[in-house]
């Protein structure tokens, strides 16, 4: 079982969290051992949050436990990129749910979030550091930049290229083969037709 801190006490927290607690109930043995949260809110400096005790600041929590892996839990695409840099030297691991679906063809790099009932089909790259919300559907050889986050219900046709840094809102859309280009913010319920 590996040390885990979680950055970010707020809503991306508990879901991660929570996240966590179905790996380790899914799995034959516990895989982490979550040592708590860190946030540079002052306010948020001690006591606990989820039941799990606060670490302090990132610097904080990142100084006393060298050797933990980490997750970020930072919706903010741009904050998520900065803490990343500040955390260098630790290992960030994806956290997928044992309800979402992913192929066994799917490449994907660390410090990733794939949450409950998420489709991801087959041949498909996902970048670090992205988030791929509850029931959010990627179709077969997507490539979805570092950085990117999908909202709870995004369906991306297949072929479709999401830029870095790409916020998609809650049940966008694309059409087959789009390209969204790094840094676009898709409204709520939009299409991207080509």
């Amino acid at each position: 079982m590996r040390d885990l801190f979680i950055v970010g006490a707020g809503g991306f927290g508990r879901e991660a969290v929570w996240t966590v607690e179905r790996i380790n109930a899914a799995a034959p043995e516990p895989l982490w051992n979550v040592i708590g949260f860190a946030d540079d809110d002052p306010q948020k400096a001690t006591g606990n949050f989820e039941g799990y005790p606060m670490l302090g600041s990132v610097e904080k929590a990142s100084r006393d436990n060298p050797g933990a892996s980490v997750f970020i839990a930072i919706g903010d695409n741009a904050i998520r990129r900065q803490l990343y840099a500040r955390l260098r030297g630790h290992d960030f691991p994806a956290l997928i749910d044992p309800s979402a679906q992913v192929s066994p063809t799917t490449e994907f790099k660390h410090g990733t979030f794939i949450s409950q009932e998420a489709v991801v089909s087959v041949g498909t790259e996902i970048g670090k550091f992205v988030i791929i919300h509850s029931r959010a559907g990627v179709g077969h050889d997507c490539v979805v930049g570092d950085f990117a986050n999908l909202a709870p219900g995004v369906s991306l046709s297949g072929h479709t290229k999401v830029g870095a840094d790409v916020f998609m809102g809650a049940n966008s859309c694309t059409a087959p083969g789009v390209t969204v280009p790094d840094g676009t913010v898709v409204d709520c319920g939009m299409p991207v037709r080509k």
